[in-house]
């Protein structure tokens, strides 16, 4: 008796094994595109950012205003360009010539620090050794921080082109998707730049809050530089726990060369003011609209610092953002049934 399949099965089942080895070799496709392309994805997202930030600005002044997108966007263009120029006007010059002196001060206060601890001057840790290639890391990461700002026309002109007809871009990126789940995919969409709005617009709020109150409480103590080290407390506040962290420790550095006292009260003010930021101003500002757990913020920054570099460490948390709702809305509440919070969600 002869057990063969029957020869008509055979054609089916080879275009299913075709189609499943198509299908992974897409996906193979897609992840080294993705790759390869990282530091371009990145500044494109970047860019989405700031269409966010655009539009979470000309939203309210085309309602208030009655006047058309076109419009509400110039004059959020220049709301912007009016507060950081008065931010300039008003602060520039002394922010740019205490930045001048801290770079002075700081690889001396490097050299103090290290001699104290035991360890060569910086100059001879960067012949070689392990704290030689970990600062030779660091300055490659600065290397590479500076090459963003090349892509800062980039970065503008996609969140300019982007903010002017989101919807556009929107329904395109939607129509990639079978249209069965296209629903789930628009709404997707939608409450993530909700969240990306509401996350950027507290934390941009929250980062010039954390940096007057630092440069303040450093100028009250009598800490050199204090403005400059406000000023990076500030920016670094963009990236959630790693970014504080890496703020104190040039002020404490400039701190050790006036004392111990200097240094406990350095710490004191930099500690108190994320107290007042975790505590109150975030709170008050963003609320528990877009609320991701401190692990898996860290957890990104490692992650996307690791595969990506610095442009991961300085994205991971607004990716979070997105990634934490798309799992929550597709996986949690459309595969598993689930009712869950999504951050942005209209209810």
């Amino acid at each position: 008796m002869n057990n063969a399949r029957p020869p008509d099965d055979l054609p089916d089942a080879e275009v299913m094994f075709i189609r499943r080895i198509v299908i992974l070799a897409a996906f193979l496709a897609l992840g080294a595109a993705i790759w390869f392309l990282s530091d371009v994805l990145l500044l494109v997202f970047a860019g989405i950012l700031l269409a966010v930030l655009l539009r979470s600005i000309a939203d309210p002044l085309t309602r208030k205003l009655n006047v058309s997108d076109g419009w509400a966007l110039l004059l959020a263009g220049l709301l912007i360009l009016i507060v950081v120029g008065i931010g300039i006007f008003l602060f520039g010059s002394q922010i740019s010539s205490q930045l001048g002196e801290l770079i002075e001060l700081l690889p001396a206060a490097a050299d103090r620090v290290l001699q104290e601890l035991g360890f060569a001057r910086v100059q001879d840790l960067l012949t070689g050794t392990v704290v030689g290639n970990i600062l030779s890391t660091a300055y490659e990461w600065g290397t590479a921080i500076i090459a963003v700002f090349t892509g800062l026309l980039f970065v503008i002109f996609t969140g300019i082109y982007l903010s002017l007809d989101p919807q556009t871009y929107r329904n395109g990126l939607v129509m990639l998707f079978p249209p069965r789940i296209q629903p789930e995919i628009g709404e997707t969409i939608d409450d993530a730049g909700r969240a990306l709005g509401l996350w950027l617009v507290g934390q941009l709020l929250a980062m010039l809050l954390v940096g007057v109150l630092t440069g303040l409480g450093l100028w009250l103590i009598g800490l050199p530089s204090a403005f400059a080290l406000g000023f990076i407390a500030g920016l670094a506040d963009f990236i959630p726990i790693v970014g504080p962290i890496a703020a104190a420790i040039p002020g404490l550095l400039v701190a050790s060369g006036q004392g111990w006292d200097m240094v406990i009260w350095t710490l004191a003010v930099y500690v108190i003011v994320q107290q007042f930021e975790s505590n109150l101003i975030l709170p008050v500002i963003v609320g528990t609209t877009v609320k991701i757990p401190p692990a898996v913020g860290l957890f990104a920054v490692i992650a996307l610092g690791v595969l990506f570099g610095p442009l991961g460490v300085l994205f991971a948390y607004p990716l979070a953002v997105v990634a934490d709702v798309a799992i929550r809305r597709l996986y949690v509440r459309e595969m598993l049934g689930e009712e869950v919070e999504i951050s942005g969600e209209v209810k």
